[in-house]
């Protein structure tokens, strides 16, 4: 199949380097040839020089001034002047895989994108915030971190979606403290899918199989097979994405855990044959090769995920989901217990309904 009509486009800023970087090399090491354009959304001068190094990255520079949310500027393939096959793809994403069924779905006239999580989300004032032509219908609400569609199919696209962003400039998102359920809390997101729903018809839309994305929250669950090629396995599926999704981020102290997502980002970061190699100074402090940022890594996953949790991760991969999927009943059996209100416990005691909230609450 040729894919010297693809490209790829991603944004970063200097916060979510280390990810950026990670997303390249996996893309490349999973034999992407393609162009990778990033759009700059305030890396700092000592990163871009190291983006420069890989022949594959093409940085396009967005005005710093005008970024209050970079998630905003995720269409900015628009400015661009995109042609072809246009991936959007997430700077907290790992590729563990050819991305070329999915490429192929946008080949074949859909705009490919995974089923979000919460595949429900709707708000009938997306029509006035995003002057929409029509107002939106019930579909499956898509995730805005991989997108891809031929831009000779669907022209307007990325325009349409460029001019929704715009529009929410001033709307605050959940990075800024919106209420989840604000209809603009999902930024770029909602802006996508509000188009979708209202200016393309449903079969507009193609459905990426969802076993094919893993999101954070499902890292636990991944059995790692090989950091050298990133193979890894999800209840019985090859993943071809792993997504960190929400903060803080794995390269980060407070989001750092002992999970495949995190074997592959330090593969992916001090590798020998990654396509960009980090400098010492800008990895960060639980990224670090040598003793002390090993010591502080050790730290941030027991503080992170707890000491049962990590114990588990050191587990090997198959005794280890086994484990965990022991403990999670048990711990569902145990709140289900606790949210019966009155139940006998051993040796004849009763648990009260008050007592069991008060505790629930504590």
């Amino acid at each position: 199949m040729a894919t010297d009509d693809v490209c790829f486009y991603t944004i970063s800023n200097a916060s979510y380097f280390p990810g950026l970087v990670a997303l390249i090399n996996s893309l490349i090491l999973t034999g992407h040839t393609q162009t990778i354009r990033v759009g700059d959304c305030g890396l700092t001068p000592a990163q871009k020089a190291v983006l420069a190094t890989c022949g594959q990255v093409e940085l396009i520079a967005l005005d710093p001034a005008k970024i209050r949310n970079p998630g905003q500027y995720k269409a900015f393939a628009h400015i661009a002047n995109a042609t072809g096959t246009a991936v959007i793809i997430d700077s907290d994403m790992i590729v563990t895989g050819s991305l070329a069924p999915l490429i192929a779905q946008a080949r074949r006239g859909g705009i490919c994108a995974f089923p979000n999580p919460i595949d429900d989300r709707w708000y009938a004032q997306w029509e006035e915030i995003f002057a929409l032509k029509r107002p939106p219908r019930r579909q499956v609400y898509v995730c805005s971190g991989f997108v891809a569609f031929s831009t000779d199919r669907w022209p307007h696209l990325l325009e349409r979606w460029w001019q929704a962003c715009e529009a929410i400039h001033s709307h605050p998102t959940y990075q800024e403290g919106s209420e989840w359920g604000s209809p603009t809390a999902q930024s770029d997101q909602d802006a996508l899918n509000a188009i979708l729903m209202s200016e393309y018809e449903t079969d507009a839309v193609s459905l990426a199989p969802i076993e094919k994305q893993v999101y954070r929250w499902d890292f636990r669950f991944l059995e790692t097979r090989d950091p050298h090629t990133l193979e890894c396995r999800f209840q019985g599926h090859t993943p071809l994405i792993l997504h960190a999704a929400l903060t803080s981020k794995p390269w980060e102290e407070k989001g750092a855990a002992h999970d495949t997502y995190f074997v592959f980002l330090r593969r992916l970061l001090l590798g020998r044959d990654v396509a960009i190699r980090l400098p010492p100074d800008l990895l960060t402090s639980v990224t670090a090769s040598g003793l002390v940022p090993w010591f502080r890594r050790q730290s941030c996953f027991v503080k992170n995920m707890g000491v049962i949790e990590y114990g588990l991760s050191c587990l090997p991969p198959a005794t280890c989901i086994r484990a965990r999927h022991v403990k999670d009943r048990l711990r569902e059996k145990y709140l289900q217990f606790r949210r019966k209100g009155a139940t006998s416990a051993p040796g004849g005691a009763v648990l009260l309904t008050e007592e069991v909230q008060a505790g629930d609450q504590a």
